[in-house]
């Protein structure tokens, strides 16, 4: 018994002195899950912001108002490209945009997709209604929204490795 209450003993007297090197290194593996929790916290932050905003310019396209109108169609070319990098920049200043926004939140495809769609039927819509009111094109503010419009939709294609909607590029067309 003596053995073995020795032995035990013994082991007890190495955990006692690893205990501070279990201390640091739990705490450090905690200050790690910290910063993770906290970094992917941020991400889903900027994502809700995102869509919030979003929001905010799909309810300003669907107003009467046309100044509205843009407004909206303007925030949401604004947003669609948010996280892509500027467009004045040089090879070298895009690569290190890129590096440096590699663990940013990213606007999604299906986002995108969705801003077409709506973007798209609203275009279209109004199309519809100015060519059954017998609207010029040049003389009308309502077709300088519509313009808009079409052109979101379009960069919107491009960016989805969609085809041209043929509506659309009529629209465009007219201008």
């Amino acid at each position: 018994m003596n053995g073995f209450a020795g032995g035990l003993g013994w082991w007890l007297a190495i955990l006692g002195s690893l205990a501070p090197i279990f201390t640091v290194l739990i705490a450090a593996i905690g200050v790690v899950l910290a910063l993770r929790t906290l970094k992917l916290r941020s991400k889903v932050d900027i994502a809700g912001q995102w869509w919030v905003r979003v929001q905010y310019a799909m309810d300003r396209c669907l107003s009467p108002d046309l100044t509205e109108q843009n407004v909206g169609i303007t925030m949401l070319g604004y947003l669609q490209g948010q996280s892509d990098p500027p467009e004045q920049l040089d090879e070298d200043q895009r690569e290190a945009w890129l590096r440096a926004h590699r663990n940013s939140w990213r606007v999604q495809p299906e986002d995108l997709a969705l801003i077409h769609e709506v973007v798209k039927e609203l275009a279209l819509g109004k199309s519809a209604k100015l060519a059954a009111a017998g609207i010029r094109a040049e003389h009308d503010r309502e077709y300088d929204t519509l313009l808009r419009q079409a052109k979101l939709v379009q960069k919107l294609e491009a960016k989805l490795g969609m085809d041209q909607d043929p509506e659309i590029s009529r629209i465009l067309a007219q201008d």
